[in-house]
C-alpha cells in the first residue's frame, strides 16, 4: 500500500493493490476527485516493488546424499554422520541394571541417565563442566557426566546416587555417606549433594583414612553455594571412619 498527501492539508489513503497489478499506485492512476496529490516523501518508488523472489530451496531425497532427508511429516530429520546411521545402539549397566536403548551420538550420559532412564537423582548443574552436581562412577571412576557422550559410556558400567541406598530397609539401608552428610548437617539446597556424595565416595575407596586437607582437595572439583564446605567435610570424615569399621567416630573440629 502507499501513502499520499494533499497539500495544503494532509490526507492519507490508501489503496489495496489487486493480485494483477504488481505495481505501486502512481498520481496518475488516483481517483479523478484526488488529481492534486503527490507521493510522500520517501515513499516506495513508483513502479515494480523491489521485495526479493522467494528463494526455492530444494532438499535432496536420502539416494542423493543428502545430510537431512525427509521424514514421513515433511520435516527435515538430522543425522550426525551424512549418509550413516541416525542413532548407535548403547548398552550400559546403570546402578546393577543392564539398559539397552538406541541415542543420538551427541547425547550426553547425564542426559541418558535423566530423560532415557529417568534417574534425576544426578543433577545438571552448570552445563560447563565446573559444578559437579552430575558426578556419576563411570568402571569405578568419578566422572562428571556432563562431560561423557552416552555412546562413550557403551559397555561400562555406571553408578549413581540413586543405587547407593537399599529402597528396601529405608533410611537403615542408607549409605554411610548418605547418612553422615544427613546427621553433619552437610548440605541445605541439597542440588549439590549427589555428586558431591558420589565424589566423596571415588575419594573414600582411594583413601579410606583421609585427612582434611585431602578430603578438601579430593573435592575441588565440586561446588556447593551454601554450606561454605565445613559440614561437608566433616560428613565425609565421619563417613570414612563408619566405612573403615571403626566403633568410634572422631570428626576433626
Amino acid at each position: 500500500m502507499t501513502f499520499y498527501e494533499r497539500s495544503p492539508v494532509t490526507v492519507h489513503t490508501v489503496r489495496a493493490l489487486t493480485p494483477g497489478e504488481g505495481v505501486a499506485p502512481d498520481a496518475s492512476s488516483a481517483p479523478e476527485h484526488e488529481t492534486n496529490v503527490r507521493p510522500v516523501v520517501g515513499s516506495p518508488p513508483v513502479g515494480r516493488w523491489s521485495v526479493p523472489p522467494r528463494r526455492l530451496v530444494h532438499r535432496m531425497s536420502p539416494s542423493e546424499g543428502s545430510a537431512f532427508p525427509e521424514r514421513a511429516d515433511g520435516r527435515p530429520e538430522r543425522t550426525a554422520d551424512p549418509g550413516g546411521p541416525r542413532v548407535t545402539k548403547v548398552e550400559i549397566t546403570v546402578d546393577g541394571t543392564s539398559t539397552e536403548h538406541e541415542v543420538e551420538p551427541r547425547l550426553l550420559l547425564v542426559h541418558y541417565l535423566r530423560d532415557v532412564l529417568g534417574r534425576t537423582g544426578t543433577n545438571v548443574g552448570c552445563d560447563t563442566s565446573n559444578c559437579g552436581a552430575c558426578t556419576i562412577h563411570m568402571d569405578g571412576q568419578s566422572v562428571k557426566s556432563c562431560t561423557v557422550l552416552a555412546v562413550q559410556a557403551d559397555g561400562s558400567t555406571v553408578d549413581t546416587v540413586e543405587g547407593l541406598a537399599d529402597p528396601v530397609e529405608g533410611e537403615a539401608g542408607w549409605h554411610p555417606l548418605q547418612r553422615a552428610f544427613h546427621e553433619e548437617h552437610g548440605l541445605q539446597c541439597g542440588y549439590c549433594t549427589p555428586g558431591m556424595i558420589m565424589a566423596s565416595k571415588g575419594l573414600i575407596e582411594d583413601n579410606p583414612d583421609p585427612s582434611e586437607k585431602e578430603i578438601r582437595d579430593g573435592l575441588e572439583g565440586n561446588l556447593c553455594r551454601c554450606t561454605g564446605y565445613q559440614n561437608i567435610v566433616k560428613a565425609v570424615q565421619s563417613a570414612a571412619a563408619e566405612m573403615r569399621g571403626d566403633t568410634k567416630v572422631e570428626v576433626e573440629a
